[in-house]
């Protein structure tokens, strides 16, 4: 297992779809796209379309693999 700190990172992106039950995160820097319910989204406003977010995240980490 390779040993690396696993920090989360302040990341920023916008709101390119919402729906009644998710939204869709671009992120900056062509770090991907997140689909979060929109329970996992704090906010004391409707989400729009556009709206800027920030968002905590480190790197995924496999912790059990059935292949072996």
């Amino acid at each position: 297992m390779i040993d690396v700190e696993l920090v989360p990172r302040l990341l920023t992106g916008r709101l390119t779809r919402v729906t009644d039950i998710n939204a869709t995160i671009e992120l900056k820097g062509r770090m991907g796209v997140l689909h979060l319910p929109l329970r996992a989204i704090i906010t004391n406003k409707k989400l729009e379309v556009g709206d800027q977010v920030e968002v905590y995240l480190s790197y995924a980490q496999v912790i059990q693999n059935d292949n072996l």
